[in-house]
């Protein structure tokens, strides 16, 4: 796969735009996950912009490729991407942890259009996206699973056993990408347990 300059340009200004979205919605609600979120700001500029096979008109479309942010508390950058890309109002970026029903809540969910999974407890994005993998063979559909996993996230054992199983079966079309920002909640992740 080869990439143009005017694609880079692209997904450099989508990632500024991820960026600043991020700091609006984290300042205007008073919280959420900014470090988690703007360390995501090139990786889902590059899949959306150039990579992904999606649909923000059909949302649902069966067969789209899926993105799984294991990650979940970096949504504020998924929220951004989703919205530029057509999903939903960009003013609904405003409503991100303002109330009790919002659309765009602390962790990703399926309830918002283009959230595959709900997301935020660490660890179990891989073995969705095993699932994922296996129903598009099963199904004989040639879709990709992408899941974007945290490198603190690794430490759980979740994520090995689900590795395991995807190299057991041979998916070829799971994607798994490690947002390696070499920090955890409570430090750098060579100073946690690794």
């Amino acid at each position: 796969m080869s990439i143009t300059f005017e694609e880079i340009d692209l997904i450099k200004q989508t990632a500024d735009l991820i960026r600043k979205d991020c700091i609006w919605m984290s300042t205007r609600a008073g919280t959420g996950h900014l470090g988690p979120a703007l360390s995501l700001a090139e990786i889902l500029a590059t899949l959306y912009k150039s990579v992904l096979k999606v649909d923000p008109q059909n949302p649902k479309w069966p067969d789209r490729d899926r993105l799984i942010l294991s990650k979940g508390h970096g949504c504020l950058a998924l929220y951004s991407i989703l919205s530029q890309m057509g999903f939903f109002e960009r003013k609904l970026l405003g409503d991100f942890c303002t109330k009790y029903d919002t659309m765009l809540p602390g962790h990703p969910e399926i309830k918002l259009p283009g959230v595959e999974a709900n997301t935020g407890s660490l660890g179990h994005g891989i073995a969705l996206g095993v699932g994922m993998a296996l129903a598009a063979r099963m199904d004989k559909k040639e879709y990709r699973v992408f899941v974007i996993t945290g490198d603190g996230e690794l430490q759980e054992g979740s994520n090995w056993e689900a590795a395991m199983t995807a190299a057991y079966y041979g998916l070829d079309n799971l994607i798994v990408i490690v947002d390696r920002n070499m920090l955890q909640l409570g430090d750098f992740t060579e100073k946690i347990k690794c």
